[in-house]
């Protein structure tokens, strides 16, 4: 799979990354203008809606150090993951 420029797929992986990490930092930058009131909710097609919520976690390295494994070993999950990975060429 190539593209028009005969770019190899690892490298157009990158710049894909590349421009998606660009994306997220404009995000996160319009989120902190909404969020601070210093940018308007308002859009011509879109408003903006700030939302907060508490989420609860268990702390899983306190819960292994406080209790017994035989208490929390039945409720541990455990998933497989598939990692993609780039690591520039020497």
């Amino acid at each position: 799979m190539t593209d028009a420029t005969n770019r190899k797929a690892a490298d157009q992986l990158h710049e894909i990354r590349q421009r998606i990490n660009k994306l997220r930092d404009q995000e996160q930058e319009l989120r902190r203008g909404f969020i601070s009131g210093d940018l308007p909710l308002e859009g011509d097609a879109f408003t903006v809606i700030i939302d907060r919520k508490a989420t609860e976690r268990v702390d899983l390295a306190l819960m292994r150090e406080r209790l017994p494994e035989e208490v929390w070993r039945p409720f541990l999950i455990s998933t497989p993951s598939t990692y993609v990975n780039l690591r520039r060429k020497q």
